[in-house]
């Protein structure tokens, strides 16, 4: 398996975990600027040459990308990626702020259309974090938070987070999926995000969680996040290394 990590707070301290991966991997770094970007590269570049950098851009105002958030902001940051190189994470989730989906409800429709456009021209390069709907996918898809383009799909399955239930119900929905190289899956949490609260997974749960996804046929794993990573959970994702 490929396993890839996300990173939502390049810190130097989280950003040291890097010398614990001795195999090709590609980390997701979060940015509110091609600018401050590219000054992590380098940074990461100079710690382990092995790794290959995304860019997970931050929105302004919303934080995650979605037609809820500012016009101005996507067309902004959309002009912004056209001149980076990199890969690129489109995180498609309700603005962290949910006063804009009210804020920004009458607007949504060409919101979706400019996020559309994007993705489509840009589909070779592009992955996007989105939420796995085995039951209202009709609904994710409707509020533009999933698109039919061709793009490498990162189903946010955190079981950590998630009840039994409704993890039950996304393990069978990742069973049916069909064309599993068209998708990655996100797995953890192994530190905390934005929210500063998510329960953590164990390294025991990790082992079961890439296994699963092993056997479902996944070959693309993204964990979050690169600054919960220690020597505990190195030992397990090398059983799942190619």
């Amino acid at each position: 398996m490929k396993i890839d990590f996300y990173e939502e707070f390049p810190t130097d301290e989280n950003l040291k975990k890097l010398k614990l991966i001795d195999f090709p991997t590609r980390i997701f770094v979060a940015a509110k600027s091609l600018d401050e970007f590219k000054k992590l590269e380098k940074r990461i570049k100079k710690i382990n040459k092995k790794v290959e950098c995304a860019y997970w851009p931050i929105i302004r105002n919303s934080y995650w990308i979605s037609p809820f958030s500012n016009t101005k902001d996507l067309i902004d940051l959309f002009k912004e990626l056209e001149a980076c190189d990199n890969h690129l994470l489109i995180d498609l989730e309700f603005p962290l702020n949910k006063k804009m989906i009210f804020k920004n409800l009458f607007s949504w429709r060409k919101n979706k259309k400019i996020i559309r456009r994007f993705l489509e021209k840009n589909k070779a390069r592009v992955t996007t974090a989105q939420f796995p709907s085995p039951l209202i996918s009709w609904f994710i898809r409707l509020v533009g938070l999933d698109y039919d383009v061709k793009v490498e799909k990162s189903l946010m399955w955190y079981s950590s987070i998630i009840s039994k239930s409704i993890n039950e119900r996304i393990k069978r929905y990742l069973i049916r999926l069909k064309n599993k190289s068209d998708y990655s899956v996100s797995l953890g949490t192994i530190a905390f995000g934005v929210f500063g609260d998510e329960p953590i997974l164990s390294p025991e749960d990790l082992e079961r969680d890439l296994m699963f996804v092993k056997r479902a046929g996944f070959e693309k794993i993204v964990i979050f996040r690169l600054g919960g990573l220690n020597e505990k959970y190195m030992d397990i994702i090398k059983k799942f290394i190619d």
